[in-house]
Order: C-alpha cells, then structure tokens, then sequence
C-alpha cells in the first residue's frame, strides 16, 4: 500500500504493518550508504534541533563520527518518547527503533520525518524491517516519489 503524504503515514497502518506480536526493536537502514555518509548524517542532525546524545544519554553528541568512541551509538529524539538509536558502523547507516514508544499518531509522524530527512540528505531510501529480520522492509520511504509504502 502506497500512503502519500507530506510528513506523517497513519498509525493505525503503521502498528498492523508490523503485526499481533511484532520484534520490539526494528532494524533501519538507509539503502546504499556507506561510512562516507555519516558526516552528512551528523550535519543533518546537528541542525535538526533534536535532542542528540551518545550512548550513555547524557554527553552531548561530537559533530561527526570520529568523536565517538569505537563502536559507540548514539540516540535521537525526533519527537518527545521517541528514542531512535544509530550505530555508526563503517559499512552503512543503520538505526533501531523501540515500537512499544510508538504510541500515536504525533510518535508516528516524528519517525516518519526522521526517515524522510535521512533520505533526503543521502539520496537514498530508508527502509524498516522487523528486528533481525534480512527480508523485505515493513516501512519504506522512497526518495524518488517522496512517499512512504507499509507492507
């Protein structure tokens, strides 16, 4: 199902894509990207406004991925109860985000903007797929035709 939209998707097909008894941690990666498009990525978020932490949730987050420590993530809040947390590994951007905060529609949309700026920023699609799962994105957001599609 294609949902146009200009910022959000509706919740209600938002928590039937994922199912009776979803993975509480989603895996989300956008598509095609490398560890040349973190700098990018922390740019973006930099100018965002969101709250930005590392890991520990409290230091503030360096302005590209050489300040972190080795293998340390780092956490977004694009919306108030909505923690999206980044692992910069150097072969592509991947992201988690816990469904149980997902609660309404303004949680929903505020992952959907997020998506949305990742995929606009690099270029590329930003997929969601069930935790652990390889297979097809539950979430999709397209670049090409600026919509997001639920399996």
């Amino acid at each position: 199902m294609i949902v146009p939209m200009t910022s959000d998707f509706d919740w209600a097909h938002f928590r039937r894509a994922f199912g009776e008894d979803p993975g509480v941690l989603p895996d989300g990666e956008v598509l095609g990207s490398t560890e040349h498009d973190w700098d990018a990525v922390f740019a973006m978020l930099h100018r965002s406004g969101w709250k930005l932490t590392t890991s520990d949730g409290h230091s503030p987050l360096p302005h590209n991925r050489r300040g972190l420590a080795e293998l340390e993530s780092f956490a977004v809040w694009p919306v108030d109860g909505v923690r999206v947390n980044f692992f910069p590994v150097p072969d592509a951007v991947f992201f988690d985000v816990d469904l149980r905060e997902l609660v309404n529609q303004t949680t929903v949309d505020g992952l959907a903007h997020l998506m949305r700026k990742l995929g606009t920023t690099l270029r590329r699609d930003v997929v969601i797929r069930e935790e652990g799962a390889g297979g097809a994105p539950v979430l999709r957001y397209t670049v090409a035709t600026d919509q997001f599609s639920l399996s």
